[in-house]
């Protein structure tokens, strides 16, 4: 995707369905508030966790791309983007993760958490196994060292499990 590309138009139907695909899967992750499918790129990653004035005003958005990613079988599952935002807002709005998310403060620390968050609503499956990855990723650029990162992912899992 170049960064002028615009997404190619879609039918009512397939717009229906995309949004009817989204809100089950963002519905089962326990997402609550709004959630709004628009069919334009946001050069985010294809998704977008809005903080509202209550939990129930809280908004997530979906983007085309998140569409075209899933698609693509080497790049993130639909399952993935979502709960990946749900992630975000457990971590906001669930007062003990909150206070998880405080002592490891930092915006890039809340993308992994919220990728670990996210994996833990997905059970055991691919797509959880893709947010751990992309966690495991973000910890490495962080500087973690490669030996440190699987155990502290573990046993931050572990604790996030138990706080959900």
């Amino acid at each position: 995707m170049d960064k002028f590309d615009e997404p190619k138009p879609i039918t009512r139907a397939e717009q229906e369905a995309r949004v009817k695909r989204f809100i089950e899967i963002g519905r089962t992750l326990g997402f609550v508030g709004s959630m709004e499918y628009r069919h334009v790129y946001s050069r985010s990653g294809g998704g977008q966790y809005c903080i509202g004035p209550s939990h129930d005003k809280d908004i997530l958005i979906l983007y085309a791309e998140a569409f075209e990613r899933d698609a693509d079988p080497d790049d993130f599952g639909l399952e993935a983007i979502i709960a990946h935002e749900c992630g975000h807002q457990h971590l906001i709005r669930n007062k003990n993760l909150r206070a998880v998310l405080a002592k490891f403060s930092g915006e890039q620390f809340e993308e992994i958490l919220a990728s670990l968050v996210g994996s833990l609503l997905l059970g055991d499956s691919g797509s959880a196994q893709t947010l751990l990855w992309k966690a495991t990723a973000e910890l490495d650029q962080m500087g973690m060292p490669p030996e440190s990162t699987a155990t502290f992912i573990e046993r931050l899992r572990g604790l996030l499990r138990k706080l959900l």
